[in-house]
């Protein structure tokens, strides 16, 4: 959220899909002697994905977290490992963006001894965005040096038992962007082109699959992901088509008609396809991936209590937490701004939710809100603490050492200050001060 809350990168890239081919069993002749021979028949029967690490369960009436391997309670304690840098777009214009796996970029070396550090200070999750401007190239496909990245930080996750999120802003483009164009501008732009019309909800699925399949596909350690996140912050446009519109009928992905003369049919219309678009991606990644957890992010409302005041992003969480089929739930709360902790949860519509367990997988601080970095600190114990009283089952720190965004504290700056408060090793139960 905290790094390019405006922009918007919906850039060119295609997909790239294939099978592995196992070999059958050839049949002998009682005429002819068997004789082993390499050119078996083939089939394009898919290797089984391995099964994810981490499920959710239901015990006592409370969701939570667990270790399939072991059947014991996980919880997320862990950080946004983030990187920005400069980006060259297909269409040659430049831009700031998520920059963690870019091709040049990536340091394999790097990205090992923080997390070999993280493991030793006792997180067991990073959270990490995917660039659509980089992910891909001119002709086509997924770029194999950026999947070779991904595949690599998977590697080092799984050698440090840390667990890892995806999460992304946009899809890439290519023939995901030709997809989602097809329902675009007119009558659906910008994030409504995504989640309001069937090109969008299309465009996303083939999108997901196709990575899930790639990875799979790679031999990557894809038991060490935590997540799938459909959107690092989930978000509507109010000031762009249908929901600038004051007249006219707009048919939306589920095939049902809203009146835009009506404020009441335009929440309705998304409160519908908000939940419709979740669980028909869940549906279609889980057709490729079928133990992996599926998560959505979202920043705070505007109502009840006022926040974001003059923001024509609109949120709508609460058909997510109680409607959808989401295996969890991310919800990012930043002390310091204008709402408290509990105001934020009643914004969030969380409303004592038990059964669907609840992550904040952003929460950190703006250098200027805070007196000193000990203050800082402190705050965010008090803030994690007071989470758990609200029914929070897991927490992301935003960030581990992002030095390209001064304005906001990072997990090691002035040697470690937040990181020596924080860190599991030092407060084993994270609702205890």
């Amino acid at each position: 959220m905290k790094i390019l809350p405006f922009i918007l990168l919906p850039l060119l890239i295609a997909s790239l899909t294939a099978c592995n081919l196992p070999r059958e069993t050839e049949q002998t002749s009682t005429l002819i002697p068997p004789q082993p021979s390499p050119a078996n028949i083939i089939t394009n029967i898919p290797i089984p994905p391995p099964e994810h690490h981490i499920g959710v369960r239901v015990a006592n009436g409370v969701g939570e977290f667990y270790l399939r391997t072991t059947g014991v309670k996980f919880i997320p304690r862990g950080m946004n490992y983030v990187r920005l840098a400069s980006q060259t777009k297909m269409d040659g214009s430049t831009t700031i963006g998520h920059s963690l796996f870019d091709p040049g970029k990536y340091d394999s070396a790097i990205v090992g001894a923080d997390l070999q550090k993280m493991r030793a200070d006792g997180y067991n999750v990073i959270r990490v965005f995917l660039s659509p401007d980089t992910m891909g190239t001119a002709s086509g496909g997924f770029s194999p040096e950026y999947m070779n990245n991904i595949v690599d930080l998977l590697r080092h996750a799984k050698q440090n038992q840390i667990y890892v999120m995806f999460t992304l802003d946009w899809i890439p483009g290519g023939k995901y962007g030709t997809i989602l164009n097809e329902d675009c501008c007119s009558t659906f732009a910008l994030m409504n082109a995504n989640f309001l019309p069937p090109a969008g909800l299309r465009a996303n699925k083939i999108f997901f699959q196709d990575l899930a399949q790639e990875l799979i596909k790679s031999g990557a350690p894809t038991e060490y992901i935590f997540s799938y996140q459909l959107r690092n912050e989930m978000f509507y446009d109010t000031d762009q088509p249908p929901l600038s519109f004051n007249s006219g009928t707009v048919t939306t992905a589920n095939g049902k008609s809203y009146d835009m003369a009506s404020a009441a049919d335009k929440k309705k219309m998304i409160e519908e396809n908000n939940v419709y678009w979740l669980d028909s991606i869940r549906t279609a990644i889980l057709e490729i991936d079928p133990t992996a957890l599926i998560s959505v992010g979202f920043f705070v409302p505007q109502e009840p209590n006022s926040a974001r005041i003059g923001d024509p992003r609109y949120v709508v969480s609460a058909p997510a937490i109680w409607q959808s089929q989401m295996d969890f739930i991310d919800l990012h709360a930043y002390p310091g701004f204008e709402l408290n902790l509990k105001q934020h949860v009643e914004n969030f519509g969380v409303n004592g939710m038990q059964e669907k367990p609840i992550v904040m997988g952003e929460f950190g601080g703006e250098v200027s809100r805070f007196s000193s970095i000990e203050d800082a600190a402190h705050t965010f114990i008090d803030w994690q603490v007071e989470s758990c009283t609200h029914g929070f089952d897991g927490w992301i720190f935003w960030t581990w050492d992002l030095n390209e965004q001064p304005d906001f504290f990072n997990a090691l700056m002035q040697e470690g200050a937040i990181n020596g408060v924080l860190a599991p090793v030092i407060r084993p139960d994270p609702c205890l001060p």
